[in-house]
């Protein structure tokens, strides 16, 4: 995978203060022009746009040969890689380019929030994330007949992740020195996500200790939400009775992703560096 410098902010934006609007309006301005650059970066849109449905659908079917069981399996597929590439690889990638180009650093000299300037470039990512999880579940529903049993799982499941990979972009944005060496400064976690998740192959087959910890990882929590909103099958595998269960098992599911969001935010605000880095 190539990848190449992102264009920079328009300079209007950088100018943009607190006294032409509120901080929401100022945010949107922020947000309207990382979604103009990142449709106008063809690397970047096709890393954030094809690249999930290709690798997703292509491990979605790995080992699955109950028919019933596909609509599951493509949905954490797909679910999951855009969880990594739509979100956590192009923002990484938008964020390390902005800096790089001494954009970050003119922003933050401006009204903007160290937040809002992290943020804005996640916001039409998460909604290409939504619409890529939509069609699949649509995709699961239609053409495998695969029935939902709990809805508010999979809106969970989509909300946790958006979050968790944020933060982690946020955080490993940090320490990624140019746009070229995030092919590498993410590749580790993105390999124990995509191993460790049940994507692969079931965690059943692992020792119960790497199950444990499996549980707690920032990616294995999505596909346990999606198999519980599908299936009704929580973290041990049996199945969940009643609504009350159901939320008491998704709670155990949402904590970990909320811990990891927190944990990303947090250190990555408190150590993020708007110079360039040397």
């Amino acid at each position: 995978m190539t990848t190449r410098t992102l264009p920079a902010l328009p300079a209007t934006i950088v100018a943009d203060r607190g006294s032409r609007g509120s901080r929401l309006r100022r945010f949107g301005t922020l947000v309207r022009a990382e979604t103009t650059i990142l449709l106008r970066n063809k690397t970047a849109a096709f890393t954030a746009i094809v690249l999930p449905l290709v690798i997703g659908l292509a491990f979605g079917g790995v080992g699955i040969f109950d028919p019933a069981s596909l609509g599951i399996a493509l949905t954490s597929g797909l679910v999951s890689m855009s969880l990594l590439y739509v979100i956590y690889f192009t923002m990484v990638t938008s964020l390390v380019g902005r800096r790089e180009q001494l954009v970050l650093k003119r922003l933050s000299a401006g009204e903007a929030t160290p937040l809002e300037i992290v943020l804005a470039p996640a916001v039409p990512l998460w909604i290409l994330l939504v619409l890529q999880s939509t069609l699949a579940v649509a995709g699961a529903t239609l053409v495998f007949s695969t029935p939902v049993a709990h809805p508010w799982a999979l809106a969970l499941a989509v909300i946790g992740g958006a979050g968790t990979w944020t933060g982690l972009a946020i955080w490993s944005a940090t320490w990624t020195k140019t746009v070229e060496s995030a092919q590498l400064t993410t590749l580790p976690l993105m390999l124990v996500a995509i191993v460790l998740s049940g994507l692969m192959f079931p965690l059943e087959f692992t020792p119960r200790a790497v199950q444990h910890i499996a549980h707690v990882l920032p990616m294995t929590p999505v596909v346990d939400l999606i198999q519980l909103a599908y299936s009704g099958v929580g973290i041990d595998g049996t199945t969940v009775g009643g609504v009350s269960d159901a939320l008491l098992a998704a709670a155990g599911m949402v904590v970990p992703l909320a811990v990891w969001t927190a944990f990303g935010i947090w250190t990555g605000l408190r150590d993020f560096r708007w110079d360039p880095r040397s």
